[in-house]
């Protein structure tokens, strides 16, 4: 169950998220919020009317204050996480800035989505259902040299959406992991100053990306048994490499070893965000694309750019703050997170 958190606590508790705990990695600490404020990573609008929020029995967690002038920043506890926790709590995340973050996604999916509609305007000569209804179609020889004429571009538009968008998940990814740092420190970084951060991983985060990726391909050769091993193995992958500064071999390593030792239900989790992606994707996008094949691609395919862009600015997102909030169940589970930041709580308050 959701535990309300407050967005509008006081100020001057600094909470540090100690990247630099584990052995292997030497990064700066990464602030994150007191334990008991609710589920980690999971902000939660205070109720009605501005009054003050907090978990059951009254008491109002503590927190930062905004790091934008007037606005609230979201706290984010810490606490071993359900399933649920995780699903709700992604869609938790969107809501509570769904400008800043649907507009992370745009960034880079809008682009692709507009290029692929586009190259894809020739299927099926560029008639839609329509035409078929009733019987105004073209001659099928016709048909078939305009399809043909169009094949490389098909081609290209099915890599961009395949490739593309992928890889915007990993970029959005390390930035939500960014973005709850920041909230659990008081401040509220624009959309701007995220996508500076996370730039200056780029190079990880893209060979990070290639490497899974080919890891996935080989263990294809598996019946695809290795492909999906493989995919929970290393799907913390990009959480680890923003929350940490880690490079793109030393993020691999990380998330195998955060995963290992609770991969059946990772593998779980990891399908069960494949699953609601996938719902989410075509109950947003599925009327669109419809109508599109309906009037057809030579003049509808700004709606099927529509209906990809509307379903994967949403999507990209959810499935980036599941898998941040993965990443920190894991640690609070196996590294003893909440403990690590309680006990500079109390070292903290008693200097």
């Amino acid at each position: 169950m959701m535990w309300p958190m407050d967005e509008d606590a006081a100020a001057g508790n600094q909470w540090a998220m100690p990247g630099s705990a584990a052995p292997e990695t030497a990064d700066p600490p990464i602030p994150l919020p007191p334990p008991g404020a609710g589920p980690a990573g999971v902000p939660v609008p205070g109720p009605p009317g501005g009054g003050p929020s907090g978990p059951p029995g009254g008491a109002s967690p503590p927190g930062g204050s905004a790091g934008v002038p007037g606005a609230s920043v979201p706290t984010v506890g810490l606490r071993p996480m359900t399933v649920a926790d995780i699903l709700d709590g992604a869609f938790s995340i969107i809501k509570a800035r769904p400008l800043r973050l649907i507009g992370i996604a745009a960034v880079f999916v809008v682009p692709v989505h507009l290029l692929a509609a586009y190259l894809q305007r020739n299927v099926l000569g560029g008639q839609g259902f329509a035409d078929f209804w009733s019987g105004n179609f073209d001659d099928p020889a016709v048909m078939a040299d305009a399809q043909s004429d169009s094949g490389a571009g098909e081609l290209w538009a099915t890599i961009l959406v395949l490739v593309v968008p992928a890889l915007a998940l990993v970029f959005v990814a390390a930035a939500i992991a960014r973005l709850l740092s920041a909230w659990s420190s008081g401040e509220d970084l624009p959309a701007g100053a995220l996508l500076r951060i996370v730039g200056r991983s780029w190079w990880a985060l893209v060979a990070s990306y290639v490497l899974v990726h080919l890891a996935e391909a080989a263990g294809a050769l598996t019946c695809y048994i290795g492909t999906l091993a493989l995919m929970a193995l290393f799907s913390v992958t990009a959480p680890a490499i923003g929350a940490e500064g880690l490079g793109p071999i030393e993020g691999m390593k990380r998330s195998a070893r955060l995963v290992g030792s609770r991969f059946w239900p990772v593998l779980g989790i990891n399908i069960l965000i494949a699953i609601v992606n996938f719902l989410l994707t075509n109950a947003l996008g599925g009327l669109p694309e419809l109508l599109a094949l309906w009037f057809g691609l030579d003049v509808a395919w700004p709606l099927l750019a529509a209906g990809n862009v509307i379903a994967a600015v949403v999507a990209t997102p959810f499935v980036a703050a599941a898998t941040v909030l993965l990443y920190l169940d894991l640690r609070i589970r196996y590294e003893g997170l909440d403990i690590e930041v309680a006990a500079r709580e109390r070292i903290d308050g008693a200097i």
